[in-house]
């Protein structure tokens, strides 16, 4: 009996919803298994008092869901209503639509740019073409790559970061045993990558496929010594999806 190969996906939970379940629909033997938590930062107090002088900034960046689920929990506890301006500049859909209801106008990223170059870079670009004043607030993790406020600030934007979350790695052993049940290991996050990278070295173990969901992710796991078998088009469900779909269909 031929065995079905073992995709791992190791996206935070509430991450890509609905893609275990569609993999599984093409006869794919998926476990879930998240590498990375969510958590809150330790005090909320930056991002209240920056939401509630919006009208100091000259847009608000958004380069993840969860930075935008967490602006617009502390919209809506804050009671605070919908603004009209400044405008939000959100990295795609998915990171779009927990903002509705809090801000009139919401910009995205050009979504060619963001699969070539990766969100953050992508929405810098977005964000200076469309001639924004500054200072411009960036909700984000405590981990992140640097990319958006160093091009923002290259061009004389300057950028306000506050803290919307924290990321919690799993264990190196941890990574260690789940990247030795894959066949196919879908990473999410530059910082996913870098963890397998170090726990399990891609380049000796050629048994197990890293599938990157896009450039960003990419180029962390390639710097870690692993690369990609596949990278998503886009991040999102339908482009995960084909990027495994891709390394199958190579075998």
């Amino acid at each position: 009996m031929i065995r079905s190969p073992h995709v791992v996906l190791t996206q935070a939970d509430g991450s890509l919803a609905g893609l275990a379940d569609l993999l599984r629909g093409e006869r794919l033997d998926v476990e879930e298994h998240p590498l990375l938590r969510f958590v809150p930062p330790p005090t909320w107090d930056a991002l209240d008092d920056a939401l509630d002088d919006l009208a100091a900034f000259g847009a608000v960046a958004l380069t993840s869901p969860r930075a935008a689920a967490a602006v617009s929990a502390r919209f809506r506890a804050g009671g605070l209503p919908i603004v009209a301006s400044p405008a939000a500049f959100a990295s795609g859909i998915t990171t779009a639509d927990p903002l509705v209801g809090c801000f009139g106008s919401i910009v995205l990223a050009e979504p060619a740019a963001v699969s070539r170059y990766g969100a953050a870079v992508a929405l810098a670009a977005r964000i200076h073409a469309a001639g924004v004043r500054d200072p411009v607030l960036f909700p984000c993790g405590d981990q992140r790559r640097d990319e958006l406020p160093e091009r923002l600030r290259a061009v004389g934007i300057q950028v306000l970061e506050v803290p919307a979350y924290r990321l919690a790695l799993a264990t190196e052993a941890d990574a260690r045993e789940t990247a030795g049940r894959a066949d196919v290991l879908v990473v999410a996050s530059p910082s996913v990558a870098r963890l397998v990278a170090r726990a399990w070295p891609g380049a000796d173990q050629p048994g197990v496929r890293l599938v990157a969901i896009g450039p960003t992710t990419a180029v962390a796991a390639r710097a870690a010594g692993w690369e990609p078998a596949a990278v998503a088009g886009e991040p999102s469900v339908p482009g995960v999806a084909a990027a495994v779909r891709r390394v199958l269909v190579r075998e």
